[in-house]
């Protein structure tokens, strides 16, 4: 390919990525306008709605794309403001608008946008490593960021006139609340829509998998009918009841919201979330509860709080299995460790004792394991015990369990087995080494084994030494060999 046509395919291949780059941003742009729109048929006054959903959106974007999405946001937050001043009739002139639209923009960016890079942050230098930290650390700057876009945003309508000061002192608690409702329940739904076309991002997402969900669509359907059927139940009486203490039994719509969480993906858990809140929102409207708004609002917010604990408990449980493995099993070969192996073993002990049934004890030592070391160095020597703890594991059946003892001395036990069938599983196991090659050579592994049955009233230590004892004894007689008494 000559160097012209290179340099114009190179510029063809630019212009494809910007104009895809554009696109994203383009639509970024019409959800969140979109977004805002939803939001103002949902305001119960002054600029205060239920709940503020791009405030979702932008936390999300910040999260994800940085400050590159700012000019989205500034162009959005100006466009608004246009709208805006339509919707109240305004008579401010139009650059009074533009000024009003630039200080609120700036104000929304920034607030979202320093709370965005504290998170990552945090997350990307690995001071927050696990999703209750992760989870909590978000609510935490989700609730201060949004208290400072209203106080800033208020700040920004009072500087050019456009709210007048002094009017509406009590705006900055339900502009709060409900941009802290909005970033609260849709920046997770955000997230893991954008994680579907950015995998990198669920890396930092402490343990949480976004990914689409492989359950059944109809068992999510009849969960999320029977949660938007009660919710509508407890407004509907909530607007026919004079009694405004009904209003909080919106707090125990928890009880399906987590019973979705437990049992579903934490991407329909966060869509759950996000229909559960566009809900309560419309109804609120609707139905003109506006004396309780407050009230629907903080329990939009308390429920999406709990339920991300509840994303939290599956990354737990992984995590707790980790924790588990590295406590109970060797790091290199997977083979219980030491401790474990005797606690287990004792108990196996006591088992057998109680039913009357045999317990054997099979301690094996790879042969000139040292020479294989100093000859083809550790880390051939690690994989030959990798090898072998495979090797051996496949043989076992599902009481049994290996130990590594330490070095290259590994330890079976198998409870129900008589001395003869433990003779026989280490004769296979012996044949079976032999036939396993030292990684990159084609020098046989051999192994020799001390083969022992529990005597009554004999300890797991003691049985231990006797296998042992034999062990070293198939090394006098030549290796590769099985010893017993």
């Amino acid at each position: 390919m000559r160097e012209g046509q290179w340099g114009r395919l190179v510029q063809w291949a630019r212009a494809g990525a910007d104009a895809h780059q554009g696109l994203r941003y383009l639509v970024l742009g019409l959800v969140w306008l979109l977004l805002w729109r939803l939001s103002a048929l949902m305001e119960y006054a002054p600029h205060a709605s239920i709940w503020f959903p791009p405030a979702g959106l932008s936390f999300a974007a910040l999260l994800l794309l940085g400050w590159r999405a700012v000019p989205v946001l500034m162009a959005c937050a100006v466009t608004v403001t246009f709208w805006m001043a339509q919707l109240y009739a305004s008579a401010a002139g139009w650059h009074d608008v533009l000024l009003t639209g630039l200080l609120f923009g700036a104000a929304h960016c920034a607030s979202y946008g320093v709370g965005a890079a504290v998170l990552t942050h945090l997350v990307r230098r690995h001071v927050l490593v696990s999703a209750p930290a992760i989870i909590l650390t978000f609510l935490l700057v989700g609730c201060l960021s949004a208290l400072c876009a209203a106080l800033s945003g208020i700040g920004a309508l009072q500087a050019t006139g456009m709210l007048g000061r002094g009017t509406e002192p009590g705006l900055w608690l339900p502009w709060w609340v409900g941009d802290m409702a909005g970033a609260l329940v849709l920046t997770p739904l955000f997230l893991g829509l954008l994680s579907w076309r950015y995998p990198q991002i669920e890396p930092w997402l402490g343990g949480l998998s976004f990914s689409l969900p492989a359950q059944k669509r109809a068992g999510f359907g009849l969960k999320l009918g029977i949660s938007m059927l009660l919710v509508s139940v407890v407004l509907i009486v909530a607007a026919h009841v004079p009694y405004p203490e009904v209003a909080f039994g919106m707090f125990f719509l928890i009880l399906p919201q987590m019973w979705i969480v437990y049992t579903e993906s934490p991407f329909r858990s966060a869509l759950s979330l996000a229909i559960f809140s566009t809900v309560v929102a419309i109804w609120v409207a609707s139905l003109n509860l506006v004396d309780q708004a407050l009230t629907y609002q903080f329990a939009i917010c308390v429920i999406a709080a709990s339920a991300y604990f509840g994303f939290a408990v599956p990354a737990l449980m992984a995590q707790n299995q980790q924790l588990s493995e590295l406590a109970f099993s060797d790091s290199l070969t997977k083979a219980a460790t030491k401790s474990y192996f005797f606690e287990r073993a004792e108990r196996e002990r006591e088992e057998a004792e109680r039913k009357a049934r045999p317990l054997s004890l099979i301690v094996l030592d790879i042969d000139h394991f040292k020479a294989i070391n100093d000859t083809h160095g550790h880390s051939i020597g690690d994989e030959t015990l990798i090898r072998l703890s495979r090797a051996v594991r496949v043989q076992l059946g599902p009481q049994d369990l290996l130990g590594r003892f330490g070095g290259d001395e590994f330890t079976l036990l198998l409870p129900g087995a008589e001395l003869e069938q433990a003779m026989a599983t280490a004769e296979q196991l012996r044949r079976l080494l032999w036939h396993t090659h030292v990684p990159g050579t084609k020098q046989h592994l051999s192994a020799s084994f001390g083969v022992v049955t529990l005597s009554p009233r004999e300890t797991i230590m003691q049985a231990f030494k006797r296998a042992d004892m034999l062990l070293l004894e198939a090394k006098r007689h030549g290796r590769n060999s099985v010893g017993v008494t």
